[in-house]
């Protein structure tokens, strides 16, 4: 059992030193043109925001020439977003640039204007950067009224800092802002501002109305830049890989460790399902901890919470079965646990730019939305754990390996015999011996068996009748 337990956390323990390694192998970015890709799922990936932040602080220190975001994206999580453009792309000391190459709605819209200079590639479209719920859920008009508000005074912000116009990302984020070039309206006041190549590169002003030109290529930006380094596509490190794979599919890890853990709890010993319990487990909390979900003293108190609550579903199943008060509790402390890992409790303004302070907002409010991810993949895992412990109960004791794992057991010294003599039949009546959850010992008579019962739990000393016998398992049912 102590290797079981010691495994999992020795893996963590040596990616956790080897992480520190991680970025050494890659090659140094010094006076390099570093492209950042951001396709279609990256902006709603956390780990990629992650991975995206620690390029941009090694371009600065390493020396890179300069950074070109490869943007073809509809968009993704906005609070990343503003953080990347208001904290990371502030401080990055090289140039930046964005090639918006097909795509860049929404977020990408607003990365985009965050980089020093825009170029779209021919058959390219740019906004539609109003804030929408990841559910397709409506807002309210005091609500949409005041997410605008705060998202178009951070953007106004950061385009006034690159030398953007203003007023373009504003007409992206709000339809009621109108935009024209001379005599043409680009955007009425009833529509969201999306510009194509043509129309972002057209004069207002005398500058540009959102791009600096049309290129067919990254090497065409360089070339109009003057950018003579080397050309380098940051990667993510292996650690870093896993982080993002990690948060993609947090939802089959809380699957796995959710099924797993219940598993072990009603077989005897330590076996493989409490293994693949702890290693899920380990690989959901180490993979967040990599994509930045979890620093500092957050750690130690998710894992506190997580642990306590473990345990107390612990003693509810195991030692005082029908309680139901710390079974709750220890629910609601692993489902805090796992949703805040997932999303975080707060999601804090970034810090307002120089002088420019006066145009944001600085309180947006609680939002449930911020929690919706981490709510949605808490509610998956668990749905499809249920499905898997009703399909293992139901299918597999009939495979000879799982029998061995699940009706072997010894009680009160005496092994329970595992196959009913002819002497038992349907509608046999005894009492049990355990807790069913749901196997469990049933003395009928003079014999102490191995049973089940479907759909539910029983506690000790319940009056059972046999319903059903299916070769070596005995099914029962209460006595009513």
């Amino acid at each position: 059992m102590k290797s079981a337990l010691l495994l999992p956390l020795l893996v963590c323990l040596s990616l956790w030193i080897m992480i520190g390694h991680g970025q050494a192998q890659t090659g140094s970015y010094k006076g390099k043109v570093v492209i950042i890709p951001v396709g279609e799922e990256d902006l709603i990936a956390r780990a990629r925001f992650e991975f995206m932040s620690r390029t941009l602080e090694r371009c600065t220190d390493e020396g890179a020439e300069a950074v070109i975001f490869d943007l073809d994206t509809p968009g993704g999580l906005l609070w990343d977003t503003v953080d990347l453009m208001m904290n990371d792309l502030q401080k990055l000391k090289p140039r930046s640039f964005a090639f918006v190459n097909k795509r860049a709605l929404s977020a990408g819209a607003m990365i985009a204007v965050a980089t020093d200079g825009i170029y779209m590639a021919p058959t390219s479209t740019a906004g539609a950067a109003t804030p929408i719920y990841g559910n397709a859920q409506e807002m309210g008009d005091a609500e949409r009224a005041k997410m605008n508000s705060a998202t178009m005074g951070m953007a106004r912000a950061v385009a006034k800092r690159k030398g953007h116009d203003p007023r373009v990302i504003e007409a992206m984020i709000d339809m009621s802002r109108e935009l024209k070039v001379g005599d043409l309206v680009l955007d009425t006041k009833d529509s969201i501002l999306t510009l194509d190549a043509q129309e972002a590169t057209m004069k207002l002003d005398g500058k540009p109305v959102f791009a600096k030109g049309i290129v067919d290529s990254l090497d065409d930006i360089k070339k109009a830049e003057g950018l003579k380094g080397a050309t380098v596509t940051a990667e993510p490190t292996m650690f870093e890989a896993i982080a993002i794979w990690v948060t993609k599919y947090a939802a089959i890890l809380i699957l796995i460790g959710v099924a797993g853990g219940y598993l072990e709890m009603q077989t005897p010993g330590f076996g493989i399902p409490g293994f693949v319990s702890i290693a899920a487990f380990s690989l959901f909390f180490f993979g967040h901890y990599v994509a930045g979900s979890l620093v500092g003293q957050e750690t130690a108190v998710v894992a506190a919470l997580f642990v306590i609550g473990v345990f107390l579903l612990i003693l509810e199943l195991a030692l005082f079965p029908g309680l139901l008060v710390p079974g709750i509790l220890g629910f609601f402390l692993i489902m805090v646990a796992l949703v805040y890992t997932m999303s975080g409790w707060e999601v804090p303004l970034p810090t307002p730019l120089p002088g420019d302070g006066k145009d944001i907002p600085q309180e947006v409010g609680f939002d449930l939305q911020v929690y919706a991810l981490g709510l949605r993949n808490f509610a998956l895992g668990i749905l499809g754990a249920g499905v898997l412990i009703l399909a293992v109960f139901r299918f597999l004791p009939e495979t000879g390996p799982f029998k061995k794992l699940v009706l072997t057991s010894s009680i009160d010294g005496g092994e329970a015999m595992m196959t009913p003599t002819v002497s038992l039949s349907v509608g046999n009546e005894g009492h049990a011996c355990s807790a069913l959850r749901p196997y469990g010992t049933v003395q009928f008579g003079e014999r102490r068996l191995e049973a089940m019962v479907e759909g539910g739990y029983l506690p000790n000393g319940t009056p059972v009748r046999i319903r059903e016998i299916q070769g070596p398992k005995i099914i029962v049912e209460p006595l009513v």
